[in-house]
């Protein structure tokens, strides 16, 4: 048994862990500095919705593919496309809204937490 096969799994855990805590915290923070309840709201629409739309993207689009060994650099920017348009066809005007006026361009917004969410699966899975 090496050192690899040990650390490995510790390394994992505690980034799954720390993972967790930032989010917790971040969300705490969120909440501290709104001090709105409606626009915390919001902003948890919009991540559940992320989460939701990334979860189907994988189920109905990128699992078929991976199994035919097929997910190449195209199909995985065609993913992202379609997690995007997911997530936007389900965000109402007022989370659209706010998304914008906190964040500014809400497609890059999109994009970084479909990715931070596709990166906590991927780490999620590995442990």
């Amino acid at each position: 048994m090496d050192w690899q096969s040990i650390v490995v799994p510790i390394a994992v855990t505690a980034a799954t862990a720390l993972i967790s805590w930032g989010l917790t915290l971040l969300t705490a923070l969120i909440k501290g500095k709104l001090g709105d309840d409606a626009l915390a709201r919001y902003l948890n629409e919009a991540i559940g919705i992320v989460d939701s739309a990334v979860k189907a993207t994988y189920q109905t689009y990128v699992q078929a593919l991976k199994e035919a060994g097929t997910f190449d650099k195209e199909a995985q920017t065609a993913a992202l496309e379609k997690a995007k348009y997911a997530a936007l066809s389900q965000l109402s005007a007022e989370v659209k809204e706010y998304v914008v006026s906190v964040y500014g361009d809400i497609d890059k917004w999109l994009e970084t937490q479909i990715e931070s969410r596709l990166y906590e699966l991927k780490q999620g899975a590995a442990a």
